[in-house]
């Protein structure tokens, strides 16, 4: 069977199975557009699909959120472990409202992360970032440090995978900050995350910039993410830019 015979067997029961099905469980994530890409416990059931995973819903998908390990097998991963999943241009019609999706995940939880938009143009003004997973068992150090190695997506065509290092000082568990950068060398695409402030299991921050060969092309950018796991194992995250939303950028890490 071709890869483009089974591509086109997926969709079509994708399509099916978006009217039935219920979910129950527990998730959290974050999405820099929610009138894009909605993000929480998938609720269809069907074919590959499962409710009760992490599950993103978009436009094309009228309300229903359709799980990440059920779309990871329309597309096999790249070097970077990044699956490209471009429904905009599907050859069956009743998937053409889908859009572009780059997504990738976290170690071997149920944990994603990615960019969305409905022509894979991050241009185009509805480039949308996410990420989201699954809380059940996620405890938090009370102090102490830990480093996380770190893949970001942002315009992923264009700029490829960005890479780097975070930095968690834990604090006193209410007080702890998260610090770091990711970029590529080869494309000079890249992102500091500033300060983050660590609050239970969540970090924000306000002072991140996005940079293009050491030149900064935007700042003031809303750091949004949480970690996951016994002992605070991964994180993951958006970095939202208003008014230049095709720097947006997701990530996701696990601890060293």
């Amino acid at each position: 069977m071709t890869s483009i015979t089974m591509k086109t067997i997926l969709l079509a029961g994708l399509a099916t199975v978006l009217t039935a099905g219920t979910a129950q469980a527990q998730f959290a994530g974050g999405s820099s557009d929610t009138s894009k890409v909605t993000v929480g416990a998938s609720d269809v059931n069907g074919g590959p699909h499962v409710a009760g995973r992490a599950g993103i819903g978009v436009p094309g998908t009228n309300g229903r959120r359709v799980d990440f390990q059920g779309l990871s097998l329309y597309a096999a991963p790249d070097l970077n472990g990044v699956r490209h999943l471009n429904m905009a241009s599907s050859n069956t019609q009743d998937h053409s409202s889908y859009g572009d999706f780059r997504f990738a995940r976290v170690g071997s939880a149920d944990l994603w992360f990615g960019e969305w938009s409905q022509t894979g143009n991050a241009t185009a003004g509805d480039h949308t970032v996410y990420y989201v997973g699954n809380t059940s068992g996620t405890t938090m150090p009370t102090s102490g440090t830990a480093t996380y190695t770190v893949k970001g997506i942002s315009d992923y065509g264009n700029t490829g995978a960005l890479t780097g290092t975070l930095t968690a000082n834990f604090g006193s568990g209410t007080s702890g900050t998260l610090r770091g950068s990711l970029a590529n060398t080869a494309t000079g695409a890249g992102v500091d995350i500033g300060t983050a402030r660590i609050i239970g299991t969540s970090f924000t921050g306000n002072g991140a910039v996005a940079t293009r060969s050491g030149t900064a092309v935007a700042s003031g950018g809303a750091v949004s993410g949480r970690f996951f796991g016994a002992n605070a194992a991964a994180l993951a995250g958006t970095v939202k830019f208003d008014g230049a939303r095709q720097h947006d950028t997701a990530f996701g890490g696990t601890k060293n």
